[in-house]
């Protein structure tokens, strides 16, 4: 099941072919335990809590620094100064010695900005990182694949690791109001590795279970993409777009590793694949178009809806729906949100077509700060059974 942020976070991802070992590139077989970058692009760190809990549905909105993810072109909105955090926060249950239940909370920056205006510009720096907790596979059963010598070999879901922490964006962004219409731009800056690990065992030719497997997938990421936004304001009707990923060159290096321990884990068995480093660069990054309407009645109710499409390396894409509100429950003091996303043409390896996600938030206003928190439906129901839990919370000051 994805979790709550990764839905925001949607990320998507280049196949990867190869050729045989002998040329110490990329193999031949084409398996689901590879890196799949496409799966995880656009990297977006989930904006602010405010448009994770519209359910991303912030295009025509874009009025915190979450627009430099969604719409740059509504960073020229802000009054004068800025500075706003977003964080990921995961409570996770174990047992300790006693066998008692403990939990355990990680909170886990992923967005930091601050943007100042001075007339009709507005100039922004960001740092940014995806987070990805893991999109576990849906698999009843153990999965079953062939290995690079062609021997079966079976592993499951919660074997099958993705690391992003190494991975960062830096983001300059541009804007300038223009009265109705305001227009953005950023610069972004990537660079950092995307691994994938997984772990599982293989059997013999009869079918026989004989050795553990274990291989890393690692992409090293380097170079800048730009985006483009505009916002159009008329009265309470707001208009939005964005291109995201329009320009840029990011050169990539992939270096996968293979290691199987033989029998019975028996040292003096290891066979070891090991094909190299293959270096690429790409121009097109999954460019990403977006587009929004949004009603704005003042501080008391907002409506948003978006389209979004990502074109993947692979010459497919996926598309989004996106639908939020926003409810001042005590105008200028406490808000509440909700909304909901639809995955129209979800072709990604790990999703399920035309996934449905929910999402609730609320926030809180104290004179220049406000505080906002954010949670896929799901994620609340399983953290209020006492099972795990992930949601997002952000600070923003406004001067």
């Amino acid at each position: 099941m994805k979790r709550a942020v990764t839905a925001v976070l949607l990320l998507a991802c280049f196949a990867i072919t190869a050729k045989d070992a002998s040329a110490a590139v990329r193999p031949t077989w084409t398996t689901p335990y590879t890196l799949n970058i496409n799966d995880y692009l656009p990297w977006n760190s989930g904006g602010s809590a405010k448009a994770i809990g519209m359910g991303g549905a912030f295009t025509a909105v874009s009025d915190d620094m979450g627009a430099v993810e969604y719409n740059p072109a509504g960073l020229s909105k802000i009054s004068h100064l800025d500075v706003g955090v977003l964080a990921i926060a995961q409570r996770t249950n174990s047992l300790d010695a006693t066998g008692a239940k403990k939990a355990d909370w990680t909170v886990v920056p992923t967005n930091l900005g601050a943007a100042m205006k001075v007339g009709p510009v507005v100039l922004g720096l960001s740092a940014k990182k995806p987070y990805f907790n893991n999109i576990y596979q849906n698999f009843s059963t153990l999965q079953t694949q062939l290995a690079p010598d062609s021997y079966a070999l079976y592993y499951d879901k919660f074997s099958d690791k993705i690391e992003t922490d190494g991975l960062e964006t830096y983001v300059l962004t541009g804007a300038i109001d223009l009265g109705h219409l305001a227009l953005g731009a950023n610069l972004n800056y990537i660079k950092g590795d995307v691994t994938r690990e997984v772990r599982g065992f293989r059997t013999d030719r009869a079918g026989q279970s004989d050795s553990q497997f274990h291989s890393t997938d690692r992409v090293a990421f380097k170079g800048y993409t730009m985006d483009f936004g505009a916002l159009a304001s008329f009265g309470f009707l707001r208009l939005g777009a964005s291109a995201k990923n329009m320009l840029g060159k990011v050169d990539t290096t992939q270096k996968y590793y293979w290691q199987d321990n033989g029998a019975q884990g028996s040292e003096a068995m290891t066979w070891i694949y090991a094909p190299g480093a293959v270096s690429s660069s790409l121009t097109k990054f999954a460019p990403t178009y977006s587009a929004g309407a949004a009603i704005v009645l003042g501080k008391f109710f907002t409506l948003d809806a978006d389209y979004v499409t990502t074109n993947l390396d692979s010459g497919t894409d996926k598309a989004l729906g996106r639908l939020g509100a926003e409810l001042w429950v005590i105008p200028g003091f406490l808000a509440g949100r909700g909304g909901v996303q639809s995955d129209f043409k979800n072709l990604s390896t790990y999703s399920n077509p035309k996934a449905m996600q929910y999402f609730l938030g609320a926030g809180i206003k104290l004179f220049a700060l406000t505080v906002d928190a954010a949670a896929a439906y799901s994620q609340v129901t399983q953290g209020s059974d006492g099972g795990n839990f992930t949601g997002a919370v952000s600070g923003t000051l406004k001067f």
